[in-house]
């Protein structure tokens, strides 16, 4: 079973309604649900905003539903130099932005304990779903995420954030399910359709662009998982 997390409900109602035999289980506030995507037994979930949200999610569906794999899918700021509004950022690595213990010594964006900055998503899980953006005809690039519990809008952070963490996106908890997934030894990937550059320029309306980047998102994330069966 294929674990699916978006953390807005735009980005998942389009696949819960294509769920077949679905049914929904309330845990701690969130809803999951189960059923079969394209034949494939999948259960998705709207996380909610945040690391501590993400995270939750991705721990239930792991201990609760006994999920094999953890796709995370959404929007995100663009920040490289090369990424354009539309564009997808598939994560080869994600990190917390907002990690810092730097005060004691360590690097900023160090998780302590596990004493990691970057965690990898699964090799055979991106390069499915590039394959898969290729086949869409959606331009696609493979790069590094950063998380933070922070909606950056400001610039000068964004090109900080760019700068120091060799990032291409930023968005707020797709490092929080990387860890989770490190810790459990459970392959995952994050995809992102991006909604903004790195000067903040939007042509569209975030709420109007949303729901057109989550369905597409949606339209990746079943290609990705077809690619793999």
């Amino acid at each position: 079973m294929i674990g699916i997390i978006g953390a807005m409900r735009v980005e998942i109602e389009a696949l819960k309604n294509s769920l077949e035999g679905a049914e929904t289980i309330t845990i701690s506030g969130i809803d999951y649900y189960r059923g079969k995507l394209d034949g494939q037994k999948v259960v998705a979930a709207v996380s909610g905003v945040g690391k501590v949200f993400a995270a939750v999610c991705a721990q239930t569906m792991i201990l609760r539903f006994g999920v094999e794999a953890i796709i995370n899918t959404g929007v995100a700021g663009g920040i490289g130099k090369d990424i354009s509004l539309g564009d997808f950022v598939i994560a080869s690595k994600l990190c917390q932005h907002d990690m810092d213990t730097s005060g004691v010594g360590d690097p900023k964006g160090l998780v302590s304990g596990i004493n990691k900055v970057y965690f990898e998503t699964e090799p055979r899980y991106r390069e499915a779903a590039l394959k898969a953006a290729e086949k869409l005809g959606f331009r696609a690039q493979i790069g590094t995420i950063a998380s933070g519990d922070q909606f950056v809008c400001d610039a000068e952070r964004k090109h900080w954030i760019r700068d120091f963490f060799d990032a291409a996106a930023v968005e707020m908890e797709g490092a929080a399910i990387a860890q989770v997934c490190f810790i459990n030894e459970i392959p995952f990937v994050v995809i992102r359709a991006i909604s903004d550059d790195a000067s903040g320029y939007a042509p569209v309306s975030y709420d109007s662009f949303v729901k057109e980047a989550a369905a597409k998102s949606i339209q990746l994330t079943r290609a990705a998982i077809a690619e793999l069966v």
